[in-house]
């Protein structure tokens, strides 16, 4: 027993004394130049991929800029591409940065768009275009070259595109070199495509070398386009005081408005083995959240003995997607989902179609 208790006392007094410890954090990796070319050839056929799948010709231009920049880092850093890119040149580790951040802004969209429909989809990948373009452009260098590699919501959702609308909306930009605390704040504009100042323009809420969250106190405006941010931030030098970096710039897209039109058919079966057809479209659906619905007549048939339902929905893009047909008994109601997050149900006791939407299921837009 004593023994015992000679043990537990050890090991408590060890404990205190700190010789037991739990295992450290793990760091993460020090970014180099090999990490950031693997993960550009990565996502170049991971965005290929989708630009296959969804026929859209800029996402393969998108995918195309990826592997240029792969080459052009390949090129550029030569025998140094194994380097911490912290420890390269002004031109070789700003040139790293921009691809990560190409790197980070294409994960994020491929996870983002798969659930998006119809103007919200294309939206996201109009704004995910325009940064790839700018970023691969891009060659400017300094001590402190400021990227972006994200835009956020306050909450840290990824964030690609905002809809319509004269609301506030708040965002943060999230990446490297955005401000100097021992100068002012960065210079912070919105401008179109074209760099024609927005009506409306951003202001700092907060700020920091890694993330500064910006309010457009009146929205980003109702027309549909991309909206360009530009950050010039200044960083201290010796001797010579604070001077203005750079700009960083990326992109998000003002969506068009949502509209999602959905046409059903709905067959009735008699008693008598006869089908009965009819048709119609729903009430348009121009928000999440929503509910559409459309009473039907009831069909020359005095003995129903099931119902069929197929339904066709039109995105404001023009996309098509057809579901059904779904038959039931004809006392069962029937629902069936649409892509998109859309569910759509026929209830035959009150003989009507609806189609609900589910809330935001778009996550990469505001």
């Amino acid at each position: 027993m004593r023994s015992t208790h000679r043990i537990v006392s050890l090991c408590c007094s060890l404990l205190l004394a700190g010789v037991v410890h739990q295992a450290p954090a793990q760091i993460a990796p020090r970014l180099t130049g090999e990490a950031v070319i693997a993960r550009l050839d990565t996502a170049k056929q991971d965005l290929a991929a989708r630009a296959s799948t969804t026929h859209d010709d800029r996402l393969a231009a998108a995918s195309m800029q990826l592997g240029e920049m792969a080459d052009a880092l390949r090129k550029t850093l030569g025998d140094k591409a194994s380097q911490p890119a912290d420890i390269m040149d002004d031109g070789r580790r700003a040139a790293v940065l921009r691809g990560d951040a190409a790197v980070q802004r294409t994960r994020a969209y491929l996870d983002q768009a798969p659930s998006c429909p119809g103007n919200d989809a294309t939206a996201l990948t109009d704004a995910l275009a325009t940064t790839i373009d700018n970023l691969a452009k891009t060659s400017s260098s300094s001590k402190a070259t400021p990227v972006i590699n994200s835009v956020e919501t306050i909450d840290h959702r990824p964030l690609f595109a905002l809809h319509p609308g004269n609301t506030p909306i708040a965002l943060a930009l999230v990446g490297s070199n955005l401000s100097d605390p021992q100068c002012a704040d960065p210079q912070l504009t919105a401008t179109d495509e074209k760099g024609r100042l927005l009506d409306a323009q951003p202001v700092i809420t907060g700020v920091l070398p890694t993330r500064v969250e910006l309010k457009f106190p009146e929205g980003a405006g109702n027309k549909p386009g991309a909206v360009m941010l530009h950050v010039v931030p200044k960083h201290k030098v010796f001797l010579r005081g604070c001077t203005s970096q750079p700009e960083a710039v990326t992109a998000v897209q003002v969506t068009a408005p949502m509209r999602v039109s959905i046409r059903y058919d709905l067959t009735t079966t008699c008693g008598n083995g006869q089908r009965v057809p009819s048709s119609g479209t729903l009430p348009d659906i121009t928000a999440y959240g929503t509910t559409s619905t459309r009473q039907v007549e009831a069909a020359a048939c005095p003995d129903p003995s099931r119902y069929a339902i197929s339904a066709k929905v039109t995105f404001g893009d023009g996309h098509v997607a057809s579901v059904g047909p779904v038959e039931q008994p004809a006392a069962a109601d029937i629902t069936m989902g649409l892509p998109a997050g859309f569910t759509l149900s026929w209830s035959p006791s009150t003989r009507t179609v609806f189609v609900r939407s589910a809330a935001n299921v778009c996550k990469g837009v505001y």
